[in-house]
């Protein structure tokens, strides 16, 4: 059975960034992607302004995704993996579009190239 899965979107600065939970069957459906992605050395992400990805909690872990770049942290224990095509990162927003202001959804949709 998969693990409660929470999501962050990382995007505000000055405010609390919107927070959801995935369905029990999109958080298997989450479990299985990541385990699919190829294995990378762990790398720098980047902190702009605006957009920044999203956050993962799952469970004592927390996956970071943005612009191709997947960080897993089990304990201080980070992992590095690849998204192709940032797939995971449009499946990620797809997921918020209930609990997203549509032109927010917008807003992050053109920051992910199809």
């Amino acid at each position: 059975m998969a693990e409660a899965v929470g999501l962050e979107l990382d995007i505000f600065s000055g405010r609390p960034n919107p927070v959801w939970q995935l369905s029990a069957a999109d958080a298997a459906l989450f479990e299985q992607k990541l385990a699919a992605l190829p294995v990378t050395t762990p790398g720098q992400l980047a902190n702009p302004l605006g957009y920044r990805g999203f956050i993962v909690k799952l469970g004592e872990s927390t996956v970071t995704v943005q612009n191709g770049a997947v960080l897993l942290d089990r304990a201080g224990q980070v992992a590095g993996h690849k998204d192709p095509g940032r797939a995971l990162e449009r499946w990620l927003l797809d997921t918020g579009k209930p609990f997203l202001d549509e032109d927010l959804f917008k807003l992050v949709e053109r920051q992910i190239p199809a």
